[in-house]
């Protein structure tokens, strides 16, 4: 879900609704990866993050606010699926 987003940031609320099993997701920063996340902070605690896409381990039944900072049109777009990208 995404609470909010200004020129330079996005705030996401992720959610693992399953109470068994730990899921990954790959958020990525625009529709063909244009923009840039910088950072990320997670519980209060900032990660560098510098590239397109952002992998996030979630554990079972856990979820998080995440905020991004971000750069906007800092990428060349591309049409490569985001788990697909090294």
């Amino acid at each position: 879900l995404v609470e909010k987003f200004s020129g330079d940031s996005v705030t996401l609320q992720l959610v693992n609704v399953n109470g068994v099993e730990a899921r990954e997701v790959s958020v990525q920063a625009g529709a063909y990866g244009e923009h840039q996340i910088v950072s990320a902070n997670v519980g209060g605690k900032n990660v560098n993050v510098n590239g397109p896409v952002l992998t996030v381990r979630l554990a079972p039944g856990a979820g998080d606010r995440i905020e991004l900072r971000v750069k906007r049109y800092a990428n060349e777009p591309t049409l490569r699926q985001p788990w697909g990208r090294e």
